[in-house]
């Protein structure tokens, strides 16, 4: 999906910043996690909205027949 690289990422600087001891990795790689997170979302309302779009217009060409 559109954020999983981001979440990985995110999860491996995160996992990294706690090893070595480092607060501002650590937080850079959970705002990553988040970025990733709200990219998913994004993406899985876009394909909502196309398929209802499609949806509709097959209802419309069943109704006209196909003529605008």
């Amino acid at each position: 999906m559109a954020g999983e690289v981001d979440k990985v990422k995110g999860q491996a600087k995160e996992a990294v910043g706690k090893v070595i001891g480092n607060p501002r990795l650590e937080r850079e790689g959970k705002r990553d996690q988040a970025v990733g997170a709200v990219k998913d979302k994004v993406s899985k309302i876009k394909r909502a909205v196309e398929d209802k779009i499609d949806e509709l217009e097959d209802d419309l060409d069943a109704k006209t027949g196909g003529k605008p």
